[in-house]
């Protein structure tokens, strides 16, 4: 039986987690007899809902994706955008799959270089873009729970705790991103110490031409974030946009909601309580966050949900957030692979096989 290389366990310990958690919740739902409703729920919601929650994860791409543009804009960098939109795509994959989202960054840095845009351009990009989104999640959500704090504390009994943690953790990311933004040394001090590990464990081969080329790349990332943080009204154009962004992620709970016939509750509410959930579990080590995202929104909307009723809510929620997405990713990625192959035989392929061919008929 062939060994399974290192990735591939990774990539199956990850997938395991995902199927785990979706297993782990049906049985919840199956043990509390409430299994036969939850379907009958699904299958009689109203499709225009659907279509609606299923279109603010579209709206949030295409949000995302325009950030990055704007962003290469400012850069003078060409690329056009249905590329980004690619790309973006591609990013939002490898992080549902990727354990505390760590995949998705380097996926489209790798992406990007392919289409011609350097490493430390496109790092930096996505570094402006990581900050305003953080920023504007911490802002966003702290502006929510204080206006609606009486309602999250009637909901959220118990989760506070988690709630002050993600602010906590997202908060340290954003200062880190700021930190290496301003001091350049920081970054080059861990690259070279980084450098030097992987040396010593013999999977650096030439740290001389790997330190000079990341070099390159620092000084690309630090041109771009250089002008960028002195162009304050463009981080709050940004900004806004990154607030727009995460609008439409934080709809679709509102959307599921409203799918299965219920009424009562205002968009803002489901809106804060999402916006809450989304900062106390995006520091989660585990691949889209798969057992806290479903363990809490138990928690933050089992006052908002009937008790019927919130088993299915979840399962459209997560269809809209996650599954739909990860289809949307895996045709992205299945057409990367098909793209690439084309381009390597293109590069070179055929020329490579004339000679077997020859020795062949001979």
């Amino acid at each position: 039986m062939k060994k399974l290389t290192k990735q591939n366990r990774k990539s199956l310990i990850n997938a395991l987690i995902i199927f785990g958690t979706i297993a782990a919740v049906i049985y919840l739902a199956a043990k509390n007899g409430d299994i036969n409703v939850s379907i009958e729920a699904v299958l009689s919601s109203n499709w225009r809902w659907l279509l609606l929650g299923l279109g603010t994860w579209v709206l949030n791409m295409l949000t995302e994706a325009l950030i990055n543009q704007v962003v290469f804009i400012w850069q003078e960098v060409r690329i056009r955008f249905i590329s980004t939109i690619h790309v973006t795509i591609l990013g939002m994959f490898y992080s549902n799959v990727t354990p505390a989202a760590t995949g998705g960054q380097p996926m489209q840095v790798f992406a990007y270089k392919k289409r011609g845009i350097p490493v430390g351009v496109s790092s930096s990009a996505l570094a402006v873009k990581f900050f305003c989104f953080q920023a504007a999640l911490l802002l966003g959500g702290l502006v929510l729970w204080l206006c609606q704090r009486e309602f999250v504390n009637n909901c959220v009994i118990g989760g506070k705790w988690l709630i002050l943690a993600g602010f906590l953790i997202n908060g340290l990311s954003v200062g880190v991103v700021l930190l290496l933004a301003i001091n350049r040394n920081i970054i080059r001090f861990l690259i070279v110490f980084i450098i030097r590990i992987g040396t010593k464990l013999r999977l650096v081969k030439d740290p001389e031409r790997l330190s000079s080329r990341c070099d390159a790349a620092l000084e690309d990332f630090g041109a771009s974030v250089h002008m960028l943080v002195h162009h304050p009204l463009q981080i709050l154009f940004l900004l806004l946009l990154s607030l727009i962004q995460l609008t439409f992620l934080m709809s679709a709970s509102y959307c599921a909601y409203r799918a299965l016939g219920l009424s009562g509750q205002p968009l803002y509410r489901l809106l804060t309580l999402q916006w809450l959930l989304f900062i106390a579990a995006s520091f989660t080590p585990l691949p889209g966050a798969s057992g806290v995202q479903e363990g809490g929104f138990y928690v933050f909307f089992g006052s908002i949900f009937p008790d019927q009723m919130i088993f299915p809510g979840l399962l459209l929620w997560r269809a809209m957030t996650y599954y739909f997405p990860l289809i949307i990713g895996l045709g992205t990625v299945i057409y990367e692979s098909a793209r690439s192959i084309r381009e390597s035989r293109a590069a070179g392929w055929p020329e490579e096989d004339e000679p077997a061919q020859e020795e062949s008929e001979s």
